[in-house]
């Protein structure tokens, strides 16, 4: 779902509103749409402090008759889109373009959540640049698996026959169970992304861990030096690379050396995965074990069944919301803005979304 604001100006050229959508940082793209001829579409995306979920599009085009009739006569008019779910930064950009536009061009422009003449109400919360990075990552990771989790093909059907029989021993050679074997390495590669990348981005705003890394006295690599002269690296790239996030003890003394948390601590707790209540801990080791076997010395398990990885997949985006829970109840501040975020089984905190009530609308000044 979007939220899309259109500005009919009084009066503006298509030059006109180009340049000021170029001025605030929209670049030219295409579109999926089919708009009107002449028109030229943007698109405006701040990667600064993670500042962007999907950014802001932008579009100068001529406006039909009717919307004419309805709102105003002008040759061309700026229809701006952002999500519903948008981050505070791109719905206040999405506000602020009609916002300077409508000053310099006056005219009268429709929010077609929140009626004409309406901005969308800011957030009442503004998360910071930890939990928009955070966001950013755990949303891409759990999806991942989610997508993976989702499409996972069932046993061949003349194999499945065989399971509880006496020739279980033939269901073996389902193709399919080589599939669920490939797929372990998938999961491993899924957490080591979002540990690493979550790392990083404390690094990056921890200001105890920053104090710490102005101390260090540790030698750097030459080739480090350079990347991060040219900005192929960021200083976080160079202190993550000193760590390991395949395995437990690695990821525990990154993350608790720079910031106090102990990993072995949250694992060391009994969860559901899938139909059984087993230790993190324990499951998390026997993962990344069985990922080595895979990985370097081709050992797959020919009675490693849909389910198996299928908890596998579970397994993972347990660990990583548990993560995420943790850092949420520390700095008491909501990550998983999206309750189908969460799958953990505990309570998602309250989502934050533009609100339609009228009480809550302001008229554009």
């Amino acid at each position: 779902m979007s939220i899309e604001v259109i500005l009919y100006p009084a009066h503006a050229t298509r030059n006109e509103l180009v340049a000021l959508l170029k001025a605030r940082g929209y670049r030219e793209t295409s579109h999926l749409w089919d708009w009107p001829n002449g028109t030229v579409n943007f698109h405006w995306f701040k990667t600064e402090d993670f500042t962007s979920f999907d950014g802001v599009e932008a579009s100068v085009f001529p406006p039909s008759s009717e919307e004419c009739a309805k709102f105003g006569v002008c040759e061309w008019a700026l229809h701006t889109r952002t999500r519903v779910a948008a981050s505070s930064g791109d719905r206040n950009e999405q506000n602020a373009v009609i916002r300077v536009a409508r000053q310099k061009f006056k005219g009268r422009f429709h929010n077609d959540w929140h009626g004409t003449n309406r901005y969308t109400p800011p957030d009442s919360e503004q998360q910071s640049p930890v939990a928009r990075g955070i966001f950013q990552i755990h949303l891409r990771t759990i999806k991942s698996l989610r997508d993976v989790a989702l499409v996972l093909p069932h046993p061949i059907e003349g194999f499945a026959k065989l399971e509880g029989t006496e020739a279980e021993s033939l269901a073996t050679d389902d193709p399919t169970r080589t599939l669920y074997n490939a797929l372990v390495p998938f999961a491993v590669a899924a957490l080591e992304h979002f540990f690493g990348q979550a790392f990083r981005i404390l690094l990056r705003y921890d200001a105890k861990a920053k104090t710490k890394l102005s101390q260090m006295q540790k030698k750097v690599d030459f080739a480090d030096v350079l990347s991060i002269s040219v900005q192929e690296k960021a200083i976080e790239d160079v202190v993550a690379d000193w760590y390991s996030f395949q395995n437990i003890e690695s990821i525990h003394k990154a993350f608790n050396e720079w910031f106090g948390i102990d990993i072995w601590k949250l694992l060391r707790q009994r969860r559901k995965v899938g139909k059984r209540i087993d230790w993190l801990e324990k499951r998390f080791t026997n993962l990344i074990e069985f990922r080595h076997g895979i990985v370097h010395r081709f050992e797959f398990s020919p009675w490693f069944k849909r389910q198996d990885i299928k908890e596998i997949l579970d397994l993972s985006m347990l660990l990583i919301d548990i993560f995420v829970e943790h850092l949420e109840l520390s700095r008491k501040e909501t990550i998983r803005i999206w309750p189908e975020m969460v799958v953990s089984n505990r309570k998602c905190p309250t989502p934050l979304k533009p609100s339609s009530k009228p009480k809550q609308l302001r008229r554009a000044t």
